[in-house]
């Protein structure tokens, strides 16, 4: 009754009322699949990840971490394994970042903390920005260096010298390749 009374036709009322329930049934939907997302409980989607990093580690301070790192590991007598991502990462949470200002000195008191019996963690527990450069400088570096196996093909093994892992010279003849994998 209300509708003849208005003199209004029925099919462009209907119309009218179905799209304001389309749009508001649509607003409604964009904001609970906006939250939804912030609040997944699936840990790998949600881990935060570092979008950028400016990464201007000079050269001098990676060389002297690498080859701390390497010699520690190839030196069996050493106490102290030394790891070069970490050293960076601590060196760049004590300096903001910025290696313009990068002392072998620093490194060295490092160097010198970790040898005495202290641990990384401890050393680097107040410093709020470690944990960000680690996380950084390992997707940046963390294939570097490493140990790792390498295969041969037994075509190129034939009549060659390799090294064991005791770094001893071993001369490979065709009987002694069938310890090495295809």
């Amino acid at each position: 009754m209300l509708i003849k009374s208005f003199k209004i036709n029925r099919e462009i009322f209907i119309f009218t009322i179905i799209i304001i329930l389309v749009i508001i049934l649509s607003i409604v939907l964009f904001y609970s699949f906006a939250n939804d997302e912030n609040t997944s409980s699936d840990d790998s989607s949600s881990k935060d990840y570092i979008k950028w990093v400016d990464f201007n580690v000079t050269a001098e301070a990676m060389k002297l971490t690498s080859n701390l790192d390497i010699e520690s590991h190839n030196n069996n007598a050493a106490e102290v394994k030394y790891n070069w991502i970490e050293l960076l990462a601590y060196l760049a949470a004590q300096n903001g970042g910025n290696f313009k200002n990068f002392k072998k000195s620093d490194l060295d008191n490092l160097v010198e903390k970790l040898d005495s019996g202290e641990q990384m963690s401890d050393l680097t527990s107040s410093m709020k920005f470690y944990d960000y450069y680690y996380e950084a400088y390992s997707g940046v570096l963390s294939g570097f260096i490493g140990n790792y196996s390498i295969e041969v093909d037994n075509s190129t093994i034939n009549n060659s010298t390799v090294s064991n892992e005791n770094n001893e010279n071993t001369n490979i003849d065709d009987e002694d390749t069938s310890r090495f994998k295809r």
